[in-house]
């Protein structure tokens, strides 16, 4: 069965969604304003705070329901570090500044005005951008959270855990035991969260793709894994090899054909590799710039911006899965976090 924990978490991060959405929607309107831009420019900073309170409330008990999970499936392991998720709150998942990523909803737009739709139109398909957007934000900001909870754990991985109804390539990825520092792979608007685990002790609907699939009707089976495809794994086929779960899936460092939001991330060579990072957070009052300091890797670098004079370190700042791809060891993933204050 699903563990109780996993299913109350989603829930309260489901509430937290909806409220943001909502909100956000609210202040979009359904009226479009003769300027897009200005508009943006009038409006960002109550829209961060939005997204932002959004993202505070959905890490806040990550590391409650890891352990919740954990001893409710008898795997009780204590962390060997405290995760610090303030540095998760107010960046995107992708290392970029919120505001630039919230300014995407209002490219949509004018490029729908630019196609010849008219007005009213473009201004829907700015909001639809900006639902994605948002949503997304949120749920990374949770996702990341939990696997800091995670990876603070010896010989603890995850199992993903389903919100039916579901799409193919999540309904496959489910039911696998994932080490810690295994990106979460997702598509725009994908749901999925974190089953902590040592191993996959959940075999249901919920962590099982063949369960999953039994569960629907004939009718559904076909619309969601389309009528051949169901039809072969009705005959028998392997569900796996029906379905290609990684086309169009990507982790919160990645940035595919088609995922929103789209545009160039933020990589920076370190250490020999291409690997997301962001500079928030990385301030003289940053966390992630005391831990840099601390570790003698921040070097002060002056900023100067409208006359007020600014400090942050020369050195760019890794976004955690940014780390999981580079660190040689779990000991070596648990020194950068550390490092970059994702760790105490």
């Amino acid at each position: 069965m699903l563990p109780t924990a996993s299913a109350e978490y989603y829930g309260r991060q489901r509430e937290i969604m909806v409220s943001v959405l909502g909100s956000a929607r609210r202040l979009w309107g359904t009226r479009p304003p003769r300027s897009f831009d200005a508009w943006f420019d009038d409006n960002i900073d109550r829209l961060l705070a939005i997204l932002i309170a959004g993202q505070q409330a959905a890490v806040d008990d990550a590391e409650e329901y890891v352990t919740t999970v954990l001893d409710e499936l008898d795997t009780r392991v204590s962390p060997d570090a405290e995760p610090i998720t303030d540095p998760l709150v107010g960046v995107a998942s992708d290392g970029r500044g919120l505001d630039s990523l919230m300014y995407g909803a209002v490219i949509t737009a004018k490029s729908s005005v630019a196609s010849g739709l008219p007005v009213e139109v473009a201004w829907d398909d700015g909001l639809t951008a900006l639902m994605l957007r948002t949503q997304t934000q949120i749920a990374d900001a949770s996702r990341a959270a939990v696997g800091l909870g995670i990876a603070a754990r010896p010989e603890v991985g995850y199992v993903r855990m389903l919100n039916p109804p579901s799409c193919p390539k999540c309904a496959v990825l489910a039911g696998k035991f994932y080490a810690f520092n295994s990106g979460f792979l997702r598509h725009p608007g994908c749901d999925c969260r974190h089953i902590p685990s040592r191993e996959n002790r959940s075999r249901d609907l919920t962590t099982d793709p063949q369960v999953y699939f039994e569960s629907l009707s004939p009718q559904e089976q076909d619309k969601i894994f389309t009528k051949a495809g169901a039809e072969a794994i009705r005959d028998g086929a392997d569900i796996a090899q029906v379905v290609n779960a990684r086309r169009g899936m990507s982790t919160a460092q990645q940035n595919v054909a088609g995922w929103i939001p789209k545009g160039r991330l933020s990589r920076t060579e370190v250490y020999g590799q291409q690997i997301a990072t962001t500079t928030e957070g990385v301030t003289r009052r940053g966390a992630a710039y005391r831990a840099m300091r601390e570790a003698g890797y921040a070097r002060r670098q002056t900023d100067v911006r409208n006359g007020r004079r600014y400090f942050r370190a020369r050195a760019p700042r890794l976004m955690p899965e940014g780390i999981y791809e580079i660190a040689e060891d779990r000991a070596d993933a648990l020194r950068l976090l550390r490092l970059y204050g994702y760790l105490a």
